[in-house]
């Protein structure tokens, strides 16, 4: 690997980490004194907007198919494009039966209509508030990094962030970014004795530009060096699972194998970009189709691969925002209000969560999108109390402003 392509990747939160760690690698103490009894989250956020109302889809709803003359999905028993029956009102797009699969094991939970208070239909105004964890305010931390600086944990690899480091991860406490795990050991290899010597030459302390990336390039260093020796071509899939050929499924597969060696791993964020459908949506075959069998596909071999492991994870599946209920004339649709979000895991009681608000037109929000009946920081919320141990005392330092009422998914 090349150092721009490297550098490009690397790492760290761009604020000032609290702990730099050089020297010998903290890997092996951490294995023993933090993993054993652990809990994993993992973020995936679906960026661009999901259309959550063909990803499950609300069948018995006249206006759907008024709605969507085009694009919507069939209703159960009609043929190999239709909808995959969740509960007599629900049902999974024809291409996600991994999912259903998953659902029908009863850990996972469906919340078909998540957001906040007059939101906000910008892409990223919305997704800085949804990682920030707070509506309509932007911060320059993220939730799962204040999560972090609950705890003086000293290990690097407690959060790691697929592609760039995403908002929801940005704070104080450092972190990892990679794309593929399969190329550390060769970037490290090769590259290590040269940027060491870089990173630990002596500093000016009134530079502090230089200083701050010192710190986290010895930072990046050591955790580097840390999984360097973790190679993903000597790794099987358990339980017979077998995981498709695309980067979103190679990076849940590398996160199984992480969390496996039991780094300390609290942490993991997993950009699954490319749902904004304006144009060409499609419905049972499509666009948004073969995006949700990619995305139902990696998440069914990820949870299968788990196996005995989900008793200390919880998956978490995001978007800024849904779509508009009804179509438009390029046979898409536009940017919305309330979207779908899944959480799957040992622990999550498996069923649909949260009020229903109908399609109608005076059930809408502004006449033209679904309503949301369950707040996101309500989700987060419950995630870090039931699953992270996060005293109720803490959950405002996470997610300021916010107060929980509990959903009940765990």
């Amino acid at each position: 690997m090349k150092r721009r392509d490297f550098l490009q990747q690397l790492v760290v939160s761009p604020m000032v980490a609290r702990t730099v760690l050089t020297g010998s690698s903290v890997f092996a103490g951490i294995k023993n004194a933090v993993a054993a009894n652990g809990k994993t989250l993992i973020v995936i956020f679906q960026r661009g907007g999901c259309d959550g109302l063909n990803m499950v889809v609300p069948y018995q709803e006249d206006n759907y198919y008024a709605s969507r003359p085009d694009i919507a999905i069939k209703q159960p028993g009609n043929g190999n494009e239709s909808a995959l029956d969740i509960d007599g009102f629900f049902g999974f797009h024809p291409q996600m039966k991994g999912l259903l699969d998953i659902y029908n094991q009863g850990n996972m939970a469906i919340l078909p209509a998540v957001h906040y208070a007059e939101a906000n239909r910008s892409h990223f105004n919305s997704q800085d508030f949804i990682e920030s964890g707070v509506a309509n305010t932007y911060l320059n931390t993220g939730w799962l990094n204040r999560y972090l600086a609950l705890d003086d944990i000293q290990n690097n690899l407690r959060g790691i962030s697929f592609n760039a480091i995403q908002h929801s991860l940005r704070g104080d406490i450092p972190v990892l970014a990679m794309n593929d795990l399969s190329k550390i050991s060769q970037f490290y290899d090769s590259s290590d004795s040269e940027l060491g010597r870089i990173y630990q030459q002596e500093s000016n302390e009134f530079n502090l530009a230089r200083s701050l990336i010192q710190k986290n390039g010895l930072v990046a260093l050591d955790g580097f060096s840390s999984l360097s020796s973790i190679s993903p071509d000597n790794y099987h899939p358990d339980n017979g699972a077998v995981y498709p050929d695309s980067s979103f499924a190679r990076q849940l597969r590398d996160t199984a194998q992480l969390i496996k060696e039991g780094i300390g791993l609290e942490v993991v964020t997993v950009s699954n970009d490319g749902w904004d459908h304006h144009a060409n949506q499609g419905g049972a075959v499509g666009a948004q189709a073969d995006k949700l069998a990619t995305f139902s596909l990696g998440l069914e071999a990820f949870y299968t691969d788990l196996g005995s492991y989900l008793s200390d994870v919880v998956i978490l599946t995001i978007s800024e925002f849904g779509r508009t209920v009804k179509q438009n004339a390029s046979l898409g649709t536009d940017h919305g209000n309330a979207s779908c979000w899944f959480v799957m895991g040992g622990d999550v009681k498996g069923g649909i969560y949260g009020d229903w608000p109908g399609l109608d037109e005076e059930n809408l929000y502004l006449g033209r999108y679904l309503k949301h009946t369950v707040e996101f920081t309500d989700v987060y919320a419950e995630i870090l109390a039931k699953h992270l141990a996060v005293q109720s005392s803490e959950l405002n330092t996470i997610l300021p402003g916010s107060s929980y009422s509990p959903i009940g998914f765990l």
